[in-house]
């Protein structure tokens, strides 16, 4: 079973960033605590380096997730700058990562970019030593993330800015490189009979059975997402190889390059092993206008149903909530005695997850 070490910034004396009515300290912990409540829904161990207001120490948070060997470290932080205010969404990792700490940061930065928010990147920050200048990314020997969720001092970030929203997102990103049984994204075992990432990117040229597990899982996301294509498991990533992964990294989310790398082999992991589709209820209404993992859950689920229910239609799983989700939900409700009024509240979702299976 996968650990992971879900941390909040600051606490107690250190309020971190102020800024809007905001202390940063507070929010770091909601998020921490709401993300870990559904990591461990899921089935992960998460351990945490505070889950009420009180002091941290940074060396103590250290050497807690080094001896309990957790499959990643992410620690939740708000941003804050001088001037103008600044906007959006970044990752620090360690100089001395090997491609994990980026695929997770990277995964992160690409949940939190659908709420509405710029993608600054990932980045390293060094000292005049040559050393990680954020300690806890210097003191870990473990994939460590510390992600800056957006800008305190910018009003237009804290107007979005919601909870439950950015935990789903936090949480998410984790699962789409660390599968729940453990060790994803490159070292390890895979999930589910699928293996882990080779560790070098895909793409066309590419004769190897690597080639052939891609191929075997576009085959069968193909039966819920027809416009993937069908594709012969020759081992041969050739142009209609390109074209199908070109469209499933269009389909969730991902940057549409054509090459399977971190990301795409974690999506691809998750689509193609997960036994069920439907993770608890996330404990607020979901309607029309949102983006979110949970709209994209309840996608996937109503594309399931439409197998049988030709008339609830085909979607795209964007996680977009827009008119044809709204229109979707309306006959699904309907057609299972539900009152129809296209908000997915705690009894469609126990719906939808009676008809597709919890994950």
């Amino acid at each position: 079973m996968a650990r992971i070490a879900m941390y909040a910034g600051h606490g107690g004396s250190d309020p971190g960033a102020v800024g809007n009515g905001f202390r940063e300290k507070d929010l770091n912990l909601a998020v921490s605590n709401q993300a870990s409540n559904i990591l461990r829904q899921w089935g992960y161990t998460v351990i945490n380096n505070r889950t009420t207001d009180v002091d941290r120490s940074i060396t103590r948070d250290a050497n807690l997730a080094n001896e309990n060997r957790v499959d990643a470290l992410v620690e939740i932080h708000l941003n804050s700058n001088n001037g103008p205010p600044a906007t959006g969404t970044e990752a620090f990792i360690s100089i001395r990562d090997q491609g994990r700490a980026r695929a997770i940061a990277s995964a992160i930065l690409q949940r939190i970019n659908r709420l509405g928010y710029v993608n600054r990147g990932v980045k390293t920050m060094v000292n005049s030593a040559g050393q990680d200048s954020l300690g806890i990314l210097r003191l870990s020997n473990v994939p460590a993330v510390l992600v800056e969720l957006a800008f305190i001092n910018n009003p237009q970030d804290m107007a979005r800015f919601n909870v439950a929203d950015m935990a789903m997102a936090v949480a998410s990103g984790i699962r789409d490189v660390i599968p729940v049984s453990g060790s994803g994204g490159g070292t390890g075992g895979g999930s589910g009979g699928f293996p882990p990432f080779p560790g070098t990117l895909i793409r066309v040229g590419d004769r190897n059975e690597s080639v052939r597990q891609v191929q075997r899982c576009l085959n069968s996301v193909s039966a819920r997402q027809p416009s993937i294509g069908r594709l012969a498991e020759d081992g041969v990533f050739g142009p209609l190889t390109l074209a199908s992964v070109t469209t499933f990294q269009r389909l969730f989310g991902l940057s549409p390059d054509g090459i399977v790398g971190p990301l795409t082999w974690a999506a691809l992991t998750r689509e193609c092993t997960t036994p069920g589709i439907m993770s608890p209820y996330p404990g607020a209404l979901i309607r029309i206008g949102e983006r979110s993992e949970s709209v994209r859950q309840i996608q996937r689920c109503l594309n399931a149903v439409s197998a049988r229910q030709p008339s609830i239609g085909r979607l795209a799983e964007d996680g977009v909530f827009g008119p044809l989700t709204l229109g979707a939900i309306t006959t699904f409700q309907r057609l299972f005695g539900l009152s129809p009024d296209g908000i997915v509240g705690q009894l469609t979702w126990a719906a939808l997850t009676r008809e597709c299976g919890s994950a």
